[in-house]
């Protein structure tokens, strides 16, 4: 093979044929579980709130247990979001599922 060539890998869940979680939205839950904010986790992202809540909503929706808590914020915006048990368990696995293709592709970029 050729010196210019590079192994690139996107890893995502999927349940039902619908992506639950992967590069971007792994990103915003560590930014939310960073910051306790889904506003200022999708600063953090560039991305817009609508976007970001969007995504989120989908993940809760897809699954049985909610993955993040949100409560509204009041008159000047400012509401916190959590990542709950379930939410950490899943991030957990995504992480070691990244961890275990590392060990047979530990060349490989991951997006």
């Amino acid at each position: 093979m050729s010196e210019n060539f590079a192994i690139k890998i996107k890893i995502w869940f999927e349940k039902d044929d619908k992506s639950i979680i992967g590069p971007g939205r792994m990103a915003i839950l560590e930014a939310i579980e960073k910051t306790g904010s889904l506003t200022e986790a999708t600063k953090i992202c560039g991305i817009s709130f609508r976007k970001g809540w969007k995504l989120m909503n989908e993940i809760n929706e897809a699954l049985e247990q909610p993955v993040i808590i949100s409560e509204r914020g009041g008159k000047g915006g400012g509401g916190q979001s959590r990542i709950t048990e379930f939410g950490k368990k899943l991030m957990k696995q995504y992480r070691q599922t990244k961890k275990e293709i590392r060990k047979v592709l530990p060349t490989a970029y991951f997006d």
